[in-house]
């Protein structure tokens, strides 16, 4: 049984309880969203409010709200934690990488992603700097991009599965040395690189 009880400024206590913790979750959700105003505003009397909350799930009963005697502001006090605030579920979050970087917007398509991913697979690079050609090349291939940069390439690294080295630009900067000359930066662009025709053929098993 999950049991959570919600005080307002105006001494008023609801309390939900639930078999179901997901069904508890929304009910909560939707209790918080929809309160009205004047509930969440001290009484000018002095006095408390009773209010009763139902919801429309199997499994979940909702208890008549008492009054309780003056307290704090508004706090949700959840008996476990599960009871947190309500998200939601069809909204992917703005990060795919593991620094908290958002995901560039060119990076947004599913058939491009799932296209690149077949395109790493295929290459199967060994070693950053192969990894970081393929990265690249593949970039362009399925998302349309312009060469990529050290933070877009940790998004791009993580989709394919790899390992991330300890420094993209650092990576990037040693694939374009001229001892390889697998990558060249884009003129114009500070930070960019692009896989050369030398590079593809070394990382490439097929194009």
């Amino acid at each position: 049984m999950v049991k959570v009880s919600i005080s307002l400024p105006n001494n008023t206590q609801i309390t939900f309880e639930s078999e179901e913790s997901e069904v508890l979750h929304e009910v909560v959700g939707m209790v918080l969203r929809d309160l009205p105003r004047d509930l969440m505003q001290s009484p000018s009397d002095g006095g408390g409010n009773t209010a009763v909350a139902t919801a429309g799930k199997s499994n979940t009963s909702a208890l008549s709200t008492a009054t309780s005697t003056p307290g704090p502001a508004p706090a949700v006090e959840p008996n476990t934690p599960a009871a947190t605030a309500p998200s939601n579920p069809n909204i992917e979050p703005a990060s795919g990488i593991s620094d908290g970087t958002a995901i560039p917007s060119e990076f947004l398509s599913e058939s491009g992603r799932a296209a690149y991913i077949a395109f790493c697979q295929n290459a199967n690079p060994l070693g950053d700097m192969r990894r970081v050609v393929v990265a690249a090349e593949g970039a362009n291939r399925h998302f349309g991009v312009d060469g990529v940069n050290a933070e877009e390439l940790g998004w791009l690294f993580d989709v394919a599965g790899w390992r991330k080295p300890g420094n993209f630009t650092q990576t990037l900067r040693n694939a374009a040395r001229s001892k390889f000359g697998w990558l060249e930066r884009i003129p114009g662009r500070s930070g960019r690189y692009a896989a050369t025709t030398l590079g593809l053929s070394k990382t490439l098993l097929s194009s």
